[in-house]
C-alpha cells in the first residue's frame, strides 16, 4: 500500500461524502471533527476463551477461540476488569481506491516532556506499564501507546504562564469553560480544534482554563545535603565557598538544627558564616587538602562549587523534601509583596528555569519574567523573576512568613491564551490507567487528557493500522478494561474517530482484489483472526 501524503479535514471529508466517494452508513454530519469522523459502537461482540488453550500457535491457529455475542436494543454489555473483547463498529465505512483511514486515539508532540516517578522522559519514548502522574499527582500505569502518526493537523497551545504545547487537532483537553465556571458544573472534555474556535469569550477574557495539579509525588530520595539548607546556600550562598551571607539569626538556626555547624567566616566579613560539620584535612603527601565529610567537599561533590545550579535529585525527591528546598529558597532570596504574590530572582537563566519547576511540581503556577535588573542607576544585566501565588506556607523565617498572605487555592490554573497552527510534527497518543484520563505533561506540569474512553479505564484500539483502500464494512474494535470495576457499553455510544488520508495515486490493487488475502472484506459483525483462513471472496 502507498504511504499516506495528509490528512483530510473536516471540509474534505464532507465533501467526498457528499460525492458518494466515502461512503460512511449511517452517516450523521454531526460526528464529523477538525480532521476525522467519530464511529459509535456497535451490537456486535466476540468474548475470548483464553482457559481452552495455553497459547496461540500461528502455525496452526486454534478455532473457535471466541464466542460471537450480540446485545438487543439498549441491553448493555459488561465488559469486566482485565477483560478484553471484540467489539464493532455502527457504522459501514467504504473506502475509494486512494484514500486510506484509520481509527486512533489524540496525540501530542513526540519530545513533549513527561514527567514520571523515576524523571523525566518524552510522549514519544513511553511504554506500556511505565508509569506517569494522573492531575493529583500520583502515579498511574500507561495503558495503552498508539503508533507514530504523521502528518497530523498540528497546532501550538499557549497558556497564560508562557508555556507551550503541541498538539494535533483531535487532541483531548479538560476544559474549565466560562460556563462550567460561572455556573459551577463539571469541566468539558474538548478537542484542541474546538478550543481553537472558542478561544474568548468576551474581548478581554480567555474561555478555557486547565485545572491546576496536586504536587507530585516523586518517592524520597537520599540526599547529600538537607534540602533546606541546599536552598538556603543556593540563595545566599558564595559560589566558590561553603559560605552563606546572612543578616537573620533565625535561617542560621534552621542551618544549626539539620546538623550542619554555623560559625562566622571571618572579622572582616560580619554576616558571613561557615558552614560545615568537620574541618580541613591534608594529605600529608601532598600537602593539599582532601574531600572529606565537610560542607565544602560535600558541595564540591555534586559539581555545584563555581556552577551554581538545583542538583536533578532534589527536583525529583518527595514532596516534603522539595518543600524544605523552596523554603530554604525563599527565606534567602524570595520576597512576598502585598497582594500576596511571592518572586524568587536570579541572573542565572538556568537556575530561573529550575526554580519554575521546582514550584510548578508542588502545584503552584510560577511564571518566569526576563527584567533589566539596575544598581544606583547602573544598568547591571538580565534579571530573571520567578512569580507565584502561593496558598500554602512557602517561608521559614519568621519576618517573611507573617507577611505572606494566604489565599484560596484557585482550581482553574492556567487559561489558554492562543492556539496557534503550525507545521505538522510526528505525533502520538497514550492511554492512561486511572479513570480520569488525565496526566500530567510539559516541564509546567500541564494537566492534559488521554482520549474520551481512557477517562473510563477502557482502552480501544483497531484490529489492524490502516483500513485499506478499497475496503467495505464494519471495523472490528480491541477493547480492554483497565478499570477496578465492570463497565458497561451500549450500541450507539461514540466509541472512537476515524481518520482520513490521502494516497498520492490509487492503489494499484485495493483491498478485496483477487490477488489479495483480504479476509474481512465485507464483514458486518466483531470477526476473529482469520490468520490461516482462505480470503473471503
Amino acid at each position: 500500500m502507498d504511504t499516506p501524503s495528509s490528512v483530510l479535514s473536516d471540509g474534505t471529508i464532507r465533501a467526498l461524502v457528499d460525492a458518494g466517494r466515502i461512503r460512511i452508513d449511517p452517516w450523521d454530519p454531526t460526528m464529523v471533527q477538525p480532521a476525522s469522523v467519530d464511529v459509535r459502537l456497535g451490537n456486535s461482540f466476540r468474548v475470548f476463551h483464553n482457559h481452552r488453550i495455553q497459547a496461540i500457535d500461528l502455525d496452526a491457529p486454534p478455532k473457535d477461540l471466541t464466542e460471537h455475542v450480540e446485545v438487543e436494543g439498549e441491553d448493555p454489555f459488561v465488559i469486566h476488569p482485565g477483560e478484553f473483547v471484540l467489539g464493532s463498529t455502527a457504522e459501514r465505512v467504504s473506502l475509494p481506491e486512494d484514500v486510506v483511514a484509520r481509527i486512533e486515539g489524540k496525540a501530542l508532540a513526540l519530545d513533549t516532556p513527561i514527567p514520571t516517578p523515576s524523571g523525566w522522559t518524552t510522549m514519544g519514548a513511553l511504554a506500556v506499564g511505565d508509569e506517569v502522574f494522573d492531575a493529583w499527582g500520583q502515579p498511574t500505569r500507561v495503558a495503552g501507546t498508539s503508533e507514530v502518526m504523521v502528518g497530523r493537523e498540528c497546532r501550538e497551545v499557549v497558556f497564560s504562564d508562557a508555556t507551550t504545547i503541541i498538539a494535533d487537532v483531535d487532541h483531548r483537553w479538560e476544559s474549565w469553560t466560562k460556563v462550567s465556571r460561572s455556573r459551577r458544573r463539571p469541566p468539558e472534555i474538548l478537542t484542541t480544534g474546538q478550543i481553537e474556535r472558542s478561544l474568548k469569550c468576551s474581548a478581554t477574557e480567555y474561555n478555557h482554563h486547565v485545572a491546576r495539579c496536586d504536587p507530585v509525588r516523586y518517592p524520597e530520595r537520599e540526599l547529600p545535603i538537607d534540602p533546606y539548607v541546599m536552598g538556603a546556600w543556593l540563595g545566599d550562598g558564595t559560589s566558590a565557598q561553603a559560605e552563606i551571607t546572612a543578616v537573620d539569626e533565625p535561617i542560621l538556626a534552621e542551618i544549626g538544627r539539620a546538623g550542619y555547624a554555623v560559625a562566622p567566616a571571618s572579622r572582616a566579613r560580619p554576616l558571613s558564616y561557615r558552614i560545615g560539620g568537620e574541618g580541613r584535612s591534608r594529605d600529608l603527601g601532598t600537602g593539599r587538602c582532601r574531600a572529606n565529610g565537610s560542607f565544602s567537599s560535600t558541595l564540591r561533590a555534586a559539581g555545584l562549587m563555581s556552577d551554581k545550579h538545583i542538583p536533578r535529585v532534589y527536583l525529583e525527591a518527595s514532596i516534603a523534601q522539595r518543600r524544605s528546598l523552596l523554603e530554604g529558597l525563599m527565606d534567602t532570596e524570595g520576597h512576598a509583596d502585598r497582594q500576596g504574590r511571592c518572586q524568587l530572582a536570579t541572573v542565572r537563566p538556568h537556575l530561573a528555569e529550575q526554580y519554575r519547576e521546582l514550584i510548578a511540581s508542588l502545584g503552584f503556577k510560577p511564571v518566569v519574567a526576563a527584567k533589566t535588573a539596575t544598581f544606583n542607576g547602573n544598568d547591571c544585566g538580565l534579571e530573571y523573576e520567578v512569580a507565584f501565588t502561593p496558598h500554602e506556607p512557602v517561608f521559614r523565617l519568621p519576618r517573611k512568613l507573617v507577611r505572606q498572605k494566604l489565599g484560596e487555592p484557585s482550581y482553574y490554573g492556567r487559561a489558554i491564551v492562543d492556539v496557534r497552527p503550525v507545521d505538522s510534527v510526528p505525533v502520538r497518543c497514550i492511554q492512561v490507567g486511572h479513570p480520569s484520563g488525565l496526566f500530567l505533561a510539559s516541564r509546567s506540569f500541564i494537566t492534559t487528557h488521554n482520549s474520551s474512553l481512557g477517562r473510563l479505564g477502557l482502552v480501544v484500539h483497531a484490529t489492524a493500522g490502516f483500513v485499506d483502500p478499497g475496503f467495505e464494512g464494519t471495523l472490528t474494535l480491541e477493547i480492554a478494561n483497565f478499570n477496578s470495576v465492570p463497565i458497561v457499553l451500549r450500541a450507539g455510544k461514540p466509541i472512537a474517530q476515524l481518520s482520513f488520508m490521502a494516497l498520492d495515486r490509487p492503489a494499484q490493487r485495493p483491498y478485496g482484489h483477487p490477488d489479495l488475502g483480504s479476509h474481512y472484506h465485507g464483514q458486518v459483525e466483531a470477526t476473529e483472526s482469520r490468520y490461516g483462513t482462505t480470503p473471503a471472496s
